[in-house]
């Protein structure tokens, strides 16, 4: 305010203390009545602690409006007058019919002084009856209240938090900013966002929701050292702002599943979604139709095919049907809020595989390719295709053409050079027409057709590689060969065809095979005849060249019979031969590796019984005085010549193995067997020592170093 608003504003409340008059005639509805209020007669004044009437009194200047004073009233409104009171002394009071509103604006011009300290209060009359607000006591001019941040708020998420900044208003620096939020459902809560110092800027950092949408608002007032420094009381709260509404940092992901339609006779399908969107929960404030806190969702397509074109891609807006040519695409639905797109979920609809031949007719000359189809229509941009059949993660082949000439049913052709991109030859092309009356419209595109071609001379590059032959009886055989290079590409092997010819009579025979089959059996051949057989691989267009021939021979029948009785034959020589090299083998081995003799188990040592042979003559047992008890001999080994002593020498122990004079010789028992006499008669066996004769010969060294002496004193006594 100037100097001389000043010095108007302190002249005007001392001109009416000085004109009381006046003042009363100046009374109207728009200026501070110097009169009697209307209900001097009606009870006065609110029972202490009384739950109605006006409260919360605040009386400040505005930015640019004047000054304004504001209050609160419990209790039913209806029939309610209220009357701001004004009082500059004793005795000079004043009042402002505000009828039933809570607000009243007024400017210094009525009647109110503005740079003194004046009291204020609020008094509410209905059915005869006043009630009266707490008493205020302030000078106007220094009370400000701020205004509210204003309605573009800007909102970003930062680290977590919520970030709003906003420009702060003219004039109105050095505030304190408060604010207060609520989600669906729940009270509000305070929180604080500090002093701004920033220049022509203010921000605060609020709580952020996950899965919850939130409703903001924010107040602002001066800050409280300029409140004491200016010596007032507390400055008031502005107002709070306008809603600003947030929805959740994680949008809610719809539940949808989509099914695609087989492709039309138009070269179209369609795409359908089935499911509903989520429903966001939005709080009091926020569910207007542009509140800020709504989820909005799309449809983002993305065609991959025909990567030519100008455009691939195209946002729109959720719907339940899609229709759509045979190409690839991606799909995939985008929520979208105030922060911009959030998480999608995607899905990708793969082209339409048409594996019959097609109605397309592809020539190659010395000059290029040329490729004609039906058309469906004048002026139609057509979208040419063409990628290797293993090569479908690398982008395709394609050209864009304009067809020009319209004869119906009509023909369309394109031709291009060699050098602008030729097909390879021997490889399999999945070869791919769309055409579209708007090209830079997605949706408006259709299949002409989807086929595959198999590049170069499938007549000759068919044919298959490898054949074999495997004799199975006597007029049949198993013809195996590798696949054709055909049978990798979809659609384009028809079938085999196999020949045989008989190269005695020159007839020939020809069988058509399955495409996938690799082996067949030829029967009803000709024994001791020479065939050949060819294998060829035939298109649904063309016939295939021959592979090399392959040539073999039939054998004759022979008789069974004869066949079984020389592997009779066979088998008998073998068996007796076997047995002959056996028994040789047997008496070779008793010649070289003759038995040990056992005496033990010979009869030559053994005294005869009464088994009718002769019996030993005795003369006395004195005979053998050096005999006290029986004993039988055991050899352990014969002695080879040269060893051990000599028995042909006269000695002791020849003369004690000798008979008495007389005494017959003991005769042999001749039933004994055969390998028994030969032991009596002079080669015996080894034997083992009965157990008493063992222990004393074990007893004895000198015995056992004996023993062999006496046993061949025995041998070679005179035998009768």
């Amino acid at each position: 305010m100037n100097p001389r608003g000043q010095l108007v504003a302190r002249l005007v409340p001392l001109l009416l203390l000085l004109l009381p008059e006046q003042g009363v005639e100046a009374c109207g509805t728009s200026r501070c009545c110097f009169q009697d209020p209307p209900y001097q007669d009606a009870d006065s004044g609110s029972p202490p602690g009384s739950a109605s009437g006006p409260r919360d009194l605040n009386c400040y200047r505005i930015f640019g409006a004047g000054y304004e004073c504001s209050w609160e009233y419990e209790g039913p409104a209806a029939g309610v007058s209220h009357f701001l009171r004004c009082c500059l002394g004793p005795g000079r009071c004043c009042y402002f019919a505000a009828g039933s509103a809570t607000k009243l604006q007024f400017s210094d011009q009525d009647g109110v002084p503005v740079l003194y300290n004046v009291t204020l209060w609020v008094e509410s009359w209905a059915t005869n009856r006043m009630e009266k607000s707490p008493e205020v006591t302030l000078k106007l001019y220094s009370s400000v209240k701020y205004d509210p941040p204003p309605g573009d708020i800007k909102v970003s998420r930062s680290v977590g938090k919520l970030r709003m900044e906003w420009e702060t208003p003219a004039h109105q620096d050095d505030a304190e900013v408060q604010f207060r939020h609520r989600t669906p459902g729940s009270p509000w809560k305070l929180g604080d966002c500090g002093h701004q110092d920033g220049a022509g800027f203010e921000s605060c950092l609020c709580p952020l929701e996950i899965d919850t949408a939130q409703e903001f608002q924010l107040r602002r007032r001066r800050q409280r050292w300029r409140q004491q420094w200016l010596g007032t009381a507390g400055d008031p709260w502005s107002s709070w702002s306008s809603p600003v509404c947030v929805p959740p940092e994680t949008s809610p992901q719809p539940e949808v599943r989509f099914s695609v339609d087989p492709l039309g006779s138009d070269g179209r399908r369609r795409v359908n979604m089935q499911g509903q969107l989520p429903q966001l929960q939005l709080p009091e404030g926020c569910r207007g139709p542009k509140s800020g806190s709504e989820v909005t969702y799309y449809l983002h397509l993305h065609m991959l095919s025909c990567p030519c074109k100008a455009q691939a891609t195209k946002t729109l807006r959720w719907r339940k049907t899609l229709d759509l040519s045979g190409a690839a695409y991606d799909l995939a639905i985008i929520s979208h809020n105030r922060f911009g797109p959030g998480p999608n979920q995607s899905w990708h609809i793969p082209a339409h595989m048409h594996t019959e031949p097609g109605a397309l007719n592809i020539s190659v000359k010395a000059n290029g390719t040329t490729m004609s189809w039906p058309a469906r229509a004048p002026r139609l941009m057509y979208c040419i295709e063409w990628q290797p059949q293993d090569q479908d993660g690398s982008p395709a082949t394609c050209t864009l053409t304009m067809s020009k000439d319209w004869n119906p049913p009509g023909i369309a052709t394109h031709h291009w050079s060699q050098a602008s991109g030729a097909m390879w030859q021997k490889t399999c092309y999945r070869i791919t027409i769309l055409a579209s009356a708007r090209p830079e419209k997605l949706t408006s595109w259709s299949t002409i057709l989807s086929t595959y071609h198999f590049g170069g001379n499938a007549s000759v590059a068919g044919s298959p590689q490898h054949m074999s032959v495997k004799i199975l009886g006597l007029n049949s055989v198993s013809v195996d060969w590798t696949p054709s290079l055909l049978s990798t590409c979809p659609g384009i092997l028809k079938e085999y065809v196999i020949r045989h010819r008989n190269e005695d009579n020159d007839q020939v025979s020809e069988l058509p095979v399955n495409s996938t089959e690799t082996q067949v059996i030829l029967g009803g051949l000709q024994a001791g005849a020479s065939y050949s057989v060819q294998v060829r691989a035939d298109t649904a267009t063309m016939k295939g060249t021959w592979s090399q021939p392959q040539h073999f021979r039939m054998e004759v029948q022979v008789f069974k019979l004869s066949i079984f009785l020389a592997s009779l034959g066979s088998f008998l020589i073998s068996l007796l031969l076997g047995i002959f090299v056996y028994l040789s083998l047997k008496r070779a081995f008793r010649h070289l590796c003759p038995p040990l003799p056992t005496p033990c188990a010979s009869t030559a040592i053994e005294f005869p019984g009464s088994h009718g042979k002769q019996d030993w003559q005795w003369t006395s047992a004195a005979d053998f005085p050096e005999e006290e008890e029986e004993e039988a001999l055991v050899v352990t080994m014969p002695w080879e010549k040269g060893e051990g002593p000599d028995l042909d020498t006269p000695g002791p122990l020849r003369d004690k193995m000798e008979l008495p004079p007389g005494a017959p010789e003991p005769a042999l028992d001749t039933k004994l067997p055969l390998e028994e006499r030969r032991q009596v008669q002079g080669y015996p066996e080894a034997g083992a020592l009965w157990p008493r004769e063992q222990d004393s010969l074990e007893d004895s060294p000198a015995q056992v170093a004996e023993l062999p002496l006496l046993l061949e004193d025995l041998m070679l006594s005179p035998r009768s």
